[in-house]
């Protein structure tokens, strides 16, 4: 009788630590999830005032012209430059109270996308008013970033939005 409530104990333990392990993993995606969502959401309200909409943004990020393949799709472009993507301010990713929840901050690159128009009858490729804005963000687990920009390890999850301003 002894050994089969031990064994009853350590299942009923290996199942409560298992369950904890999943919960713990899905925080720490969602905390990723809303850290991408802060980048996408700043690096649009960016170009919406780069493009003389009303805004507060002391710091924007640059506005890359089209290349082709586009420089989202390149990793290079992510990791191991100093001249990499924008990093999300500070104070629009951790609370000023003292607890750090991201040490790396999320990023975005904002890049035009060539588009074609047709205006009477005529089509032809337009660049000026069309952005595709990418952008990752971190889990509480990832280091910040070192002065080599490397390969973060951890959770990462990238989202990607198209804005048109007219």
């Amino acid at each position: 009788m002894l050994v089969v409530i031990s064994l009853l104990t350590t299942l009923s333990i290996r199942s409560a630590v298992s369950t904890e392990s999943v919960s713990g993993n899905v925080r720490t995606t969602e905390l990723a999830s809303q850290a991408a969502e802060i980048a996408l959401r700043y690096c649009e309200d960016a170009v919406v005032q780069l493009n003389g909409g009303a805004g507060s943004l002391a710091l924007t990020p640059p506005i890359l012209d089209f290349a082709d393949p586009p420089r989202w799709k390149t990793m290079a472009t992510w990791d191991g430059t100093t001249s990499g993507p924008f990093v999300v301010p500070t104070g629009y990713v951790n609370q000023a109270t003292g607890t750090e929840t991201y040490k790396r901050r999320p990023e975005c690159i904002v890049e035009r996308m060539p588009v074609v128009k047709t205006t009477a009858g005529v089509s032809a490729l337009s660049v000026t008013s069309t952005f595709v804005i990418t952008a990752r963000g971190f889990g509480p687990e990832v280091a910040a970033a070192d002065a080599a920009r490397k390969r973060p390890q951890g959770s990462e999850v990238w989202m990607q939005s198209t804005i048109e301003l007219k």
